[in-house]
Parts: structure tokens; sequence; C-alpha cells
């Protein structure tokens, strides 16, 4: 809600025909005054913590409810070509691509610090030269897996990706993969 003082403005004031006092004048002036001097802390307080269309936005992990999205995406990473242990940082995006290059540990990282969230990620692997084997690891925790997930993951194609999907709900201490399959 704005402070903005709307009301106390003398709005009668100047009288048509008549001497008016200069104190009419003066207050209501420094009323206008006031009111600049608080739009102007009011719009740069929206200009600094609104969300905007023209840039990027954080919430900072405040709370959005009663949202309807259409349309909206979700943030891809091509990681290129990995051949040492890694890691996948969360922060490049929610569904990652990597070729796999050698046999390599990828380790699950910066899963969010918000409490009540939970959070995943995609990845994406094929692979470059012979097979490849995947360990996969997360960063503070510890990764349960579904009944298909294969053991050992081996990365066997250049062109028909492998895919898996982590989720979180404790910050990364117990990280859930899914394997989705093989796509041809």
């Amino acid at each position: 809600m704005s402070d903005i003082d709307s009301t106390s403005i003398d709005a009668t004031y100047p009288v048509a025909g008549q001497d008016n006092n200069s104190q009419g004048f003066r207050d209501n002036f420094n009323i206008i005054k006031n009111n600049f001097a608080t739009a102007k802390s009011e719009i740069t307080t929206l200009e600094s913590n609104t969300a905007k269309t023209n840039a990027n936005n954080n919430f900072a992990g405040n709370e959005l409810s009663g949202a309807l999205f259409k349309g909206n995406f979700v943030k891809s990473h091509d990681a290129g070509t990995v051949s040492n242990n890694s890691n996948i940082s969360l922060t490049n995006g929610n569904f990652q691509r990597i070729v796999i290059g050698s046999n390599v540990t990828l380790t699950l990282d910066d899963w969010s610090q918000q409490n009540n969230a939970l959070e995943s990620i995609v990845v994406q692997l094929t692979k470059a030269g012979g097979d490849r084997t995947v360990t996969w690891a997360t960063n503070g925790g510890s990764i349960k897996t579904d009944s298909n997930f294969p053991d050992p993951f081996t990365i066997d194609s250049t062109t028909d990706p492998k895919v898996v999907e982590f989720y979180t709900f404790d910050k990364g201490v117990t990280v859930f993969g899914r394997y989705i399959g093989q796509f041809s």
C-alpha cells in the first residue's frame, strides 16, 4: 500500500477572486514535494524488488502460489564431452545433455537448499568412442535407484541417448534415480 498522501492537499486553495494567504500555497507545495519523495522511494523499491519481463528474476526461495503456467520452459544445458570425473551442477539447468568420452563418475551437485522443495534434473547421455561406464554420485548424500536402473550404467551409442531422471525433496541428502530409457 502506498504512503502517498492524497488527502492533505487543500484542493479548494487558492480561492478565486480573493486575496489568498501565501501559507496555503506553501502548505500545498510542501505536501506535493513530500509526495514526490515518497513516490520516488516507492518506485525505486518496485524497480528493485519486483519481477521483470525484460530481465532474469530470482525469487530467492519465496513461495509462489495460485499461478497458472502456460507455455513455460525448463532450462537445458549442453555440457559437451566429459572425459574426466565431473560435477553436474543443477544451476546449469534441469535438463542436461552430456557426451561421455571415457569411464567417469558424474556427481550431482548444487541441489537447492530451499526447505519443502522438490528439485529434479533429467540427464541425456550418449558416448564418444567405445562403450563407456558412468558411475553416479551426489554431493552430500546418497542415491537410491529404481529396479530398472542399469548397473553397470553403460553408454553404448553415439546416437541413441540413455535418459535418467534424478530428484530430491530433502536438499540432496537422498536422491532418487529413475531410468527413463534408451531412445532410438
